[in-house]
């Protein structure tokens, strides 16, 4: 089912009160509140270069850093606050960023260069995250969000953005396209989202026109966001393409994309270096601070030029704002940088001094701007040393955010957070005029319904006690997308069965969009239903995922204030990786037609290897085409020739298209046969010994003349030592009795030893040789025959019997001892043993839904078995599936006929529907088979989650009523809490 949502969107909640706090230099502070600046000197921070501070909206101070620790309010160190990753000598140490839509969180991004003074070796750029939630509201450096790295290696420039969909926030600096390189050449924007870092998003701009190996120099975004200023130390040298990027610089900024670009080379005065930058309010002038020593470490001359960058051919025409007097060294300083601050004007750091400049007109060009060098006297026993808090460009613009709704549904508005201090006020045009007087309001927070899609101006005044704000924009109200239900996507595992694999999304994203236009709506997929609404994280074709339920989204372009969603799951199933097989070989029988009956799952057995076959399938076929297209299977055993190959097809059993082949060939050897042989009967010579000599070397070659192969016979003296070739008889062999037997072995070796084994007697007096019936096993109340060979004069059994038979019943081991007419005695064995009981261990159920329910049979015994929950119909597997809810009775019996066994089983569920029209049919609804779980909790809703009915599993069910009432015939939903913790939920119809 797909849900319509509504999202936020064109997002400002900035204001900017949040920079009315400075702290700075050494001990230097400056208080904005007044709407003039004060003089302080409460700060405990003391900096050569990087430092940060924050406000909240109304302008009460919340912390501040020099990028190494971090100060709350009350001037004491926070929690977990020190060893942030940031360096005094860090041109832009540290920037705080508040997280959108979460007024505790604030992200503190710091910069650390290397510094044989310190001892610092990081060179990278780091965040850590504070919450004002904690310490009492003081705040705390959050433990496990402290020092994350964001790129190993950086320049120390730095500045934040707000992105153009409002909510979203650009963190851009300067580093190498190579990491480890130190040739700084590319723009890294990093994304903060009201959700946190998105480094999936972090866009790269290279730029080799400005590469360089200096780190120092500030990076600036006009307050608009269109621009962007680069300051890089040293001396312009226009010959050296591996230091190209020497002075100044301004760049476009695109807020949709984090593209830097389109670098201009702003041109100075030689023998001048570039630090420090601002831009106008009004975003249209450039002020870059020049000197003509710029370590920082000895102060030189000084110059402030005023670039206006709508002026054509503006980067060879600046003004000269100031200019330090070359002949009177009392006035050189070392390089500074410049801030906009809240009172609209532009401040001005002096090293080592007790006085900021200040530009007190920004905004006007040349004199205008109206330059004081003496600007602001600092508290006594603080100084302002090289570097300023730079801030946040939203801070200098508050306006509000929407979250825009569809047509016909109420779209959101919140004003900057400025307008919840005291003494201020709001009023609000949504440009709508056909709403005639609900086009306006005073609510801080109002909400508007547009009646038809298209784009409204937006209008916000925000009064305060010393100014007004005046923001607009525009807002695009559209149609809510329509999104399609998609089917579920079945892929393969790789061969390391990790659970992980690429998916190709495009098909997903065609069958959502439907017949609507790609140019007009954008599908995106994601994990979860909060990414999806939220609109993060989105996944891209052939992304590594895991099994799951996914969601589908879709998006107006020019609006995701309206978006739908629809559920699929991804099954990604392990895949057979089947080890090699060898050719199965068999003997021929004695009809040599080169036709055998072969096991196949002997090969099958091996292919799987050492892997787990559990959730694996095995099917033969003759051709591997037969095998890929999975028909034509064959059986095994399987009747198979010579030579044949044979393909074994392995796959998951939950996905068939899962699978993987290995191929074995049949291979059948000719089976030797030993001929009907006379015995071998010798006279006695004079001697009376009894012993003669027999030539059985002339025999064999008789033997072995009449068939081919490559041949052996050999002569045993049991058929033991014939069947495992061991202990050969002398070919001239001497009898050790009057008579007895000798065993013949004759073997073809072609691949595989076949071989025939048969007796042979040689006689010299008989000799009786009797045998019984083989070894056996039978039900345990049988009495069977055990028989002896007929025709001997005396039988004698060790049960005392004397019968050439017997009648047993228990197990054990009878033995008969018989006598010929010549008196000669020979004896034979058999063993009886008794089949095991059989016996049912547990009867397993899988249950509470309609089709797909479950009962496994697991019995003991020597089986096999066959089952039956009807005592009629009976199946070899011992799991019963589609089975509805009710009682069973489990059938087992053995095939040996021995055992019939039985056991209880019982399935819980839910029927789909009940027709409460008292007619005697369906008229109540309950689980059935729940009085089984007498402690059943058992709950009725209706769609919207209201709680109906609670049944005893006990009692006879719902009627369908509620405080008296007969509801109307629709869809309810049910939720069944067992005893143990397990519970299952669905849905069904009442119909009337």
């Amino acid at each position: 089912m797909a849900f319509i949502f509504i999202m936020l969107v064109a997002v400002f909640g900035w204001s900017q009160n949040q920079a009315n706090w400075w702290f700075f230099g050494t001990n230097a502070g400056i208080d904005f509140n007044s709407g003039s600046p004060l003089p302080n000197d409460i700060g405990q921070l003391d900096t050569i270069e990087g430092c940060s501070a924050i406000s909240d909206a109304c302008g009460s101070l919340l912390f501040y850093t020099d990028g190494i620790t971090v100060w709350n309010r009350n001037h004491n160190i926070m929690p977990n606050g020190d060893s942030l990753f940031g360096d005094p000598s860090s041109t832009q140490s540290a920037l705080i960023i508040p997280l959108f839509n979460s007024p505790d969180l604030y992200y503190i991004f710091t910069i650390s260069i290397f510094n044989s003074t310190s001892g610092n070796t990081r060179t990278g750029m780091y965040y850590s995250v504070v919450d004002m939630n904690l310490n009492a509201g003081a705040g705390d450096v959050i433990v496990n969000q402290k020092n994350i790295e964001l790129l190993p290696n950086s320049t120390e420039k730095l500045f934040a953005a707000v992105a153009a969909n409002g909510q979203d926030t650009w963190i851009v600096t300067y580093a190498a396209s190579i990491a480890g390189s130190l040739s700084f050449d590319q723009f890294y924007a990093f994304k903060l989202t009201p959700n946190g870092m998105d480094l999936q998003a972090t866009v790269n701009s290279l730029s080799p026109s400005t590469r360089t190996t200096d780190k120092r120099g500030y990076l600036k975004v006009s307050p608009d966001g269109t621009k962007a200023a680069m300051m890089t130390q040293f001396y312009v040298d226009l010959t050296n393409p591996n230091e190209a990027g020497y002075g100044a610089w301004l760049f476009d900024f695109n807020t949709t994309s984090g593209m830097v670009n389109n670098p201009v080379r702003l041109n100075f005065p030689s023998g001048y270096q570039a630090y420090g930058t601002e831009f106008s309010l009004d975003s249209r002038l450039l002020y870059v601070d020049l000197n003509t020593l710029g370590s920082g470490l000895v102060p030189a001359e000084r110059m402030l030029l005023q670039y206006n960058t709508t002026a054509a051919n503006f980067q060879n025409n600046p003004v000269v704002i100031y200019e330090s007097d070359v002949n009177n060294p009392n006035d050189n300083v070392s390089r500074g940088a410049l801030q906009i601050a809240p009172d609209k004007k532009i401040y001005y750091s002096r090293d080592e001094q007790q006085w900021l400049a200040v530009i007190n007109d920004p905004n006007n060009i040349g004199a205008l701007s109206n330059f004081q060098y003496d600007g602001l006297a600092l508290t006594p026993g603080t100084n302002s040393n090289e570097g300023l808090p730079p801030f946040y460009n939203a801070f200098f613009n508050p306006s509000f955010s929407a979250i825009e709704g569809c047509s016909n549904a109420p779209t959101q508005f919140l004003a900057d957070a400025i307008a919840t201090c005291p003494n201020h006020s709001v009023l609000w045009d949504f440009g709508d005029v056909t709403s005639g007087s609900n086009n306006s309001s005073i609510a801080i927070n109002p909400t508007h319904i547009y009646a038809t899609a298209g784009t409204y101006t937006v209008v916000l005044i925000i009064t305060t006690p010393t100014e007004v704000f005046n923001s607009s924009r525009s807002i695009q109200i559209v149609n809510a997308p329509i999104i399609n239900s998609v089917n579920d996507i079945e892929v393969c595992d790789d061969r390391s069965n990790d659970g992980f694999a690429p998916v190709d999304f495009t098909t997903i994203r065609t069958d959502a969009l439907g017949t609507q236009s790609a140019s007009d709506f954008e599908i995106t997929i994601h994990s979860s239903a909060l990414d999806a609404m939220e609109d993060f994280n989105a996944i891209a074709n052939n992304d590594v995922v895991t099994s799951g339920t996914y969601m589908v989204r879709i998006d107006n372009r020019l609006s995701n204030g309206c978006y739908d969603t629809t559920l699929f799951d991804v099954n990604i199933s392990a895949v057979p990786v089947p080890s090699m097989v060898d050719d199965l070989i068999l003997c021929d029988d004695f009809s040599n037609d080169g036709v055998e009956s072969f096991d196949l799952e002997l090969a099958a057995i091996q292919g799987f290897g050492t892997q787990n076959p559990t959730g694996f399938d095995a099917s033969f076929y003759i051709g591997q085409n037969n095998a890929d297209l999975r028909q034509n299977p064959i059986p095994s055993p399987y009747i198979g020739s010579n030579n044949q190959e044979i393909f074994i097809r392995y796959e998951n059993i939950n996905s068939i298209d899962c699978y993987a082949l290995a191929s074995f060939n049949l291979r059948i050897i000719t089976q030797p046969r030993i001929p009907i042989l006379n015995d071998l009967t010798a006279c006695d010579d004079e001697s009376g010994d009894l012993i003669e000599l027999f030539d059985l070397a002339s025999l064999a070659t008789l033997i072995e003349h009449t068939q081919l192969g490559n041949l052996t016979t050999t002569f045993h003296r049991s058929q033991q030592n014939a069947e495992m070739d061991i202990s050969p008889l002398n070919p001239n062999y001497s009898n050790t009795a009057r008579q007895e037997i000798i065993w013949v072995r004759l073997e073809n070796n072609d691949w595989v030893t076949c071989y025939d084994v048969q007796p042979l007697l040689i006689e010299v007096y008989p000799k009786p040789v009797v045998f019984t019936t083989p070894d056996f096993t039978k039900c345990i109340d049988d009495e069977l025959l055990i028989e002896a060979t007929t025709g001997f004069v005396a039988y004698r059994w060790n049960t005392g019997a004397t019968t050439s038979s017997i009648n047993v019943t228990d197990e054990g081991t009878y033995t008969v001892t018989i006598i010929d007419q010549n008196g000669c005695e020979d004896n034979s064995s058999t063993t009886v043993t008794n089949f095991f009981s059989t016996q049912i261990i547990a009867v397993e159920v899988e249950q509470f839904t309609i089709r797909s329910n479950r009962i496994t049979v697991l019995v003991s015994g020597d089986g096999p078995f066959e089952y039956s929950m009807d005592n009629v119909f009976f199946q070899d597997s011992n799991v019963f599936t589609d089975l509805l809810p009710g009682y069973y009775t489990a059938y087992v019996r053995d095939l040996n006929a021995c055992d019939l066994v039985t056991a209880p089983a019982a399935i819980i569920g839910a029927p789909p529907y009940f027709t409460p029209n008292e007619d005697g049919f369906h008229d109540y609804w309950q689980v059935i088979a729940i009085e089984t779980e007498p402690d059943a909790q058992i709950y009725i809703f209706d769609r919207f989650g209201k709680l109906l009915k609670q049944l005893s599993p006990l009692g006879v069910g719902w009627n369908g009523m509620y405080n008296g009432n007969p509801l109307p015939s629709t869809d309810y939903w049910y939720r069944v809490e067992l005893h143990d913790g397990r519970s299952f939920k669905g849905h069904f119809t009442l119909k009337r």
